[in-house]
C-alpha cells in the first residue's frame, strides 16, 4: 500500500531548494577537479542513538496513523495475529501495489529511515542498516498484508541511495551564509525533502542559523542543469503530438574527486512533462560508493568505481523501475587545450526490476525480475562551446514474479549542444528505445521507439 507519496510532490521543491542558494556562476563545462582533492568536510553532529531510534519509530507511526485514522485504509488494521503471521518467513510474497507506490514511495520511505540515523551523527555505513530495519518493521508490523519481497529490496537499497543523496544536498543547501527570508525558505524546503534533518535542527536550536565563519564547509562543486523544451516520446505515433517537458540534473562532485568517500560524487536526474501515464516521467540516481584510481597525469586519468543506482521510468512508451549496482571505468582525455573527451563503461547486477506492459498478473500490470545491466557513455567538449554526447544502456531480466519469461531493452540516445552564453545553451537529443518481452502464454512484444527532445538548458554551479 502507499506509504509516502511525498517524493513525487517534492521534486519541484527540490528544484527550488537548489536554485535559491546558488551564487557562484561557472561556465557550462569548465569545472575542473583534482583527483587529490581534500576529503569532504562535514560539520560534526553528536551521535544520539535514542533520538535516531525514536525518529525511525516516528517514521513508522506517522504514516500508519494517517492510514489508520484519516484514510481508514484496510491494510492498516493490524493485530497481534497479523504480526505473528507476517513474522513467518513462509508468509513473504510479491505484492500488487501500483507502480509509483512500489518504485517511488517505498524507496522514499526508506530514505527517511536511513536519515533517522544519518542526520543524528551516524556515518553512511552505520546508517545503512536503518533502511533495512525500518522496512522490515513496516512489512511485518505496519500492514496486515503479507510482507513483500519487492518492498524490502526497494525500500532498503532505494532508501539508502535516495537518503544519502538527499543528506548531502540538504547539507549543501544549508551551509550557505545567506540570512533573512531566503534563509528560512532554504530551511523549510530542506525540512520537506529531508524531514529528519529538519526536525533535528529545530530540536538543537539550529533552525535559521548560518554556519560560523570558522567552520569548514563542503567545497564540493554542485552543478545544476535545468532544461525545458518540447519532446515526442514516440516519433512513430502519428496520434501523439510534441509536448512540453522539464528536466533537472544535479551533479555533485566528480568521479575522480573523493572517490573513497561514499557518495563523494553522484548524479541526480528528474524529468517531468505532458504524458498520458504520469507527470513524473523519470528519476535516476547514480552514486559512487568506492573507487580506485588506476592512472593519472596532466592530460589523462582513469578510475574504477562501484556505483549504487536507482531508476524510475514511467511514460507512455515504456516503464522500468529498479535497484542496481555497477562496476564502472571512468576515463578523461585531454586531446588538446580546447578539446576534452570523457568516457565511461559499466555493468552489474539488477537486484530487482519492475517492467512489462502486457496483461495483468496478481492484479498488477507489471512484472518483477532480476538480471543485469550494462552501459557505455562518451562526451566530447570543444572549448565549452560545442558538446556531443552518446549514451547506451542495456538491461536483461528474468522474471521472478509475473507474466513474462524474460525482458531485454536497449536505449541509445545522443545529444548535440551549443552554448549561447556561459549559462544558456541549446540542445537537441534524438533517441531510440528497443524492447523485447518474451511471454509464457501469449505473443511476444517487440517494439522500436524513436524519440526526440529539443530544448534550452540553464547551468549554474556553486562550491
Amino acid at each position: 500500500m502507499s506509504i509516502i507519496s511525498g517524493f513525487r510532490t517534492t521534486l519541484p521543491l527540490l528544484f527550488l531548494s537548489i536554485t535559491i542558494p546558488v551564487y557562484a556562476q561557472t561556465p557550462p563545462h569548465s569545472i575542473e577537479t583534482d583527483s587529490l582533492a581534500s576529503p569532504i568536510v562535514e560539520i560534526p553532529v553528536k551521535k544520539r542513538f535514542v533520538r535516531a531510534a525514536s525518529s525511525l519509530v516516528l517514521a513508522e507511526l506517522i504514516p500508519w496513523s494517517y492510514s489508520k485514522f484519516i484514510t481508514q485504509a484496510e491494510f492498516s488494521n493490524i493485530s497481534l495475529k497479523t504480526i505473528g503471521h507476517n513474522l513467518k518467513l513462509s508468509s513473504w510474497a510479491w505484492d500488487d501495489d501500483a507502480f509509483p507506490t512500489n518504485q517511488i514511495d517505498h524507496p522514499y520511505h526508506g530514505s527517511v529511515f536511513f536519515n533517522s540515523f544519518r542526520t543524528n551523527g551516524f556515518t553512511f555505513w552505520q546508517s545503512a542498516p536503518a533502511a533495512l530495519v525500518g522496512s522490515y518493521i513496516w512489512e511485518t508490523a505496519g500492514e496486515n498484508q503479507a510482507p513483500s519481497k519487492n518492498d524490502i529490496i526497494n525500500t532498503t537499497f532505494g532508501g539508502i541511495t535516495i537518503g544519502e543523496s538527499v543528506h548531502r544536498l540538504t547539507k549543501k543547501i544549508l551551509q550557505t551564509r545567506r540570512r533573512g527570508f531566503r534563509r528560512y525558505i532554504n530551511e523549510t524546503i530542506s525540512l520537506v525533502i529531508n524531514p529528519t534533518n529538519g526536525f533535528r535542527r529545530i530540536a538543537d536550536g539550529e533552525w535559521g542559523k548560518v554556519p560560523g565563519l570558522s567552520e569548514k564547509l563542503d567545497s564540493t562543486v554542485l552543478l545544476l542543469e535545468a532544461e525545458s523544451g518540447i519532446r515526442k516520446m514516440n516519433m512513430r505515433d502519428d496520434q501523439a503530438n510534441f509536448g512540453v517537458y522539464g528536466r533537472l540534473k544535479l551533479i555533485y562532485g566528480n568521479p575522480f574527486e573523493n572517490y573513497k568517500t561514499p557518495f563523494g560524487s553522484f548524479t541526480f536526474n528528474a524529468e517531468v512533462g505532458q504524458d498520458d501515464s504520469s507527470f513524473v516521467n523519470s528519476v535516476n540516481i547514480a552514486a559512487a560508493v568506492n573507487g580506485w584510481l588506476l592512472s593519472a597525469n596532466s592530460r589523462n586519468r582513469h578510475l574504477m568505481s562501484i556505483t549504487s543506482n536507482y531508476d524510475y521510468i514511467n511514460n507512455q512508451s515504456f516503464l522500468f523501475g529498479g535497484q542496481s549496482i555497477n562496476l564502472n571505468l571512468f576515463s578523461e582525455f585531454g586531446l588538446n587545450t580546447n578539446t576534452k573527451v570523457k568516457t565511461s563503461i559499466g555493468m552489474g547486477p539488477i537486484l530487482v526490476g519492475a517492467f512489462g506492459e502486457k496483461g495483468i498478473y496478481n492484479n498488477r500490470f507489471y512484472d518483477y525480475g532480476a538480471g543485469g545491466g550494462y552501459n557505455a557513455n562518451a562526451e566530447i567538449n570543444v572549448s565549452d562551446k560545442f558538446m556531443f554526447e552518446v549514451h547506451y544502456n542495456g538491461r536483461w531480466l528474468g522474471t521472478l514474479n509475473g507474466n513474462t519469461s524474460s525482458y531485454f531493452s536497449q536505449l541509445i540516445s545522443t545529444e548535440v549542444e551549443y552554448a549561447l552564453s556561459k549559462e544558456i545553451s541549446f540542445s537537441t537529443a534524438p533517441s531510440l528505445f528497443l524492447v523485447q518481452e518474451n511471454y509464457k502464454n501469449s505473443e511476444d512484444v517487440h517494439k522500436t521507439i524513436p524519440g526526440l527532445k529539443i530544448g534550452f538548458k540553464y547551468r549554474l554551479a556553486y562550491d
